[in-house]
């Protein structure tokens, strides 16, 4: 694969020309992607949680996340 098109460049180059409003519906995007496969991950790693205990594992897992 050409350096020039690799998916990673491919991938800067759109978001570096995406407006604004774009950069933010694709990070929305991202996040709820990102809960709905914790919550299926929580769901069947503790299958006896009940739905509000997965969200506040799920909230706990959230704001705990680093860069």
């Amino acid at each position: 694969m050409d350096s020039d098109n690799s998916p990673d460049k491919v991938l800067l180059g759109l978001y570096r020309d995406a407006k604004p409003a774009q950069k933010l519906d694709a990070v929305a995007a991202i996040n709820e992607s990102l809960i709905s496969l914790k919550t299926a991950d929580l769901a069947a790693t503790n299958p006896l949680c009940s739905p509000e205990e997965r969200m506040v594992e799920l909230r706990r897992w959230w704001f705990s996340a680093r860069d």
